[in-house]
């Protein structure tokens, strides 16, 4: 295999990869996967490195996560990578449209010469467990998931989706004043399964987001849910199954105007 050959092969291989890959000689990138063009809106090395200049100029600089103001005097970013645990190898950087996302860093230097380096996104992940070691993703007089937390760990559910090739349906439950949100969100965590989520949206309105197979089973259980309801209160109950690559906070926003017009 000549050398050509060899290096589209290499190409192919770490284009194949989720993660954002990078291969690095002497601090440079000197091959990076269509993950990383992507996320930094590239079309090539030759590209990034006229619009962002030294790789390392990439990773905002966070109290919290690696970044350039945190390295030894003469030490390359591998090195300090390395040299911390791996659990505080993360760094930040910003995507095409100005988000700022977070990543574990995996680095193999075993080669003399080359180190490949893997950048695999925990945005999503951070935020869950910031939240929940700060006590803000149950809602307190319901006892169900509050919206911040919910609209923060979306993709964990869509990503659960794509994984098990599942459909989300969304289940928008608009309360009367009378009603004790608590008993309610009780009655309903009874009915619901293991990974679906109940999730007080507003002051009035639960929302309930699971995982089915088609838009029939999804009818059918936002129906067993009203029934629920109904044991408490006469309430109004709509129901959506979420298009491909369709955002979860677009949906429930339609859904909740669609609910309100009916009203």
């Amino acid at each position: 295999m000549n050398i050509k050959n060899a290096y589209k092969l290499i190409q192919t291989i770490i284009d194949s990869q989720e993660n954002l890959i990078v291969i690095i000689e002497n601090e440079k990138p000197s091959l990076m996967n269509k993950s990383f063009h992507t996320f930094f809106g590239v079309d090539s090395l030759e590209q990034y490195e006229r619009d962002f200049g030294a790789f390392i100029n990439s990773f905002i600089p966070h109290p919290s996560y690696f970044h350039q103001d945190k390295l030894q005097k003469d030490e390359s970013w591998v090195e300090g990578l390395l040299a911390l645990n791996k659990k505080d190898r993360i760094v930040s950087m910003i995507n095409t449209v100005n988000e700022p996302r977070a990543f574990e860093v995996s680095i193999d230097n075993t080669h003399e010469t080359y180190a490949v380096v893997s950048f695999k996104d925990i945005s999503v992940d951070l935020i869950k467990c910031i939240m929940i070691e700060n006590n803000v993703s149950i809602d307190p007089n319901s006892g169900s998931y509050n919206k911040d937390y919910f609209l923060h760990t979306s993709e964990l559910l869509q990503e659960g989706a794509r994984f098990n090739k599942k459909l989300i349906g969304l289940t928008l439950m608009k309360l009367m004043d009378s009603v004790e949100i608590a008993t309610v969100v009780t009655h309903l965590k009874e009915v619901s399964r293991q990974n679906d989520m109940l999730v007080r949206y507003a002051r009035d309105t639960l929302l309930m987001a699971y995982l089915v197979d088609s838009k029939e089973n999804a009818a059918l259980f936002s129906d067993k849910l009203e029934k629920v309801l109904s044991k408490d209160v006469q309430n109004k109950v709509g129901v959506v199954v979420l298009k491909e690559n369709e955002k979860i906070n677009s949906a429930v926003e339609k859904l909740k105007k669609r609910l309100e017009e009916s009203l």
